[in-house]
């Protein structure tokens, strides 16, 4: 009988065993994982410090160049306001011309 149970006993360390090397195998992929992961997020993270410097240095640029805008749309309306001036003076100049042929 000693002999059935010390192979019972064997038998159930040997699972034991494989169910520990199993387990280890286990822990090792999930490290690996783990570790890809890490590096991915690390990455990521790096990504998005890079894609929020992009953003700022865009948004400047776009703020100089509605500031641009700005500035020619104001020369556009002072050079209306100086075209307008001169129609309004060759209008009374053409009129001043009819007159003087009228006369």
């Amino acid at each position: 009988m000693k002999k059935s149970g010390t192979k019972t006993k064997g038998t159930k360390e040997l699972a034991l065993a494989d169910a520990i090397k199993d387990l280890e195998g286990e822990l090792k992929t999930l490290a690996k994982e783990k570790s890809s992961l890490s590096q991915e997020l690390g990455n990521t993270s790096s990504s998005l410090t890079s894609d929020v410097e992009k953003e700022k240095e865009l948004q400047q640029k776009i703020a100089a160049l509605v500031e641009k805008e700005a500035k020619l749309n104001q020369k556009k309306k002072v050079l209306q306001e100086k075209i307008d001036r001169v129609s309004d003076k060759i209008n009374k100049i053409s009129k001043i011309k009819s007159e003087m042929k009228d006369i």
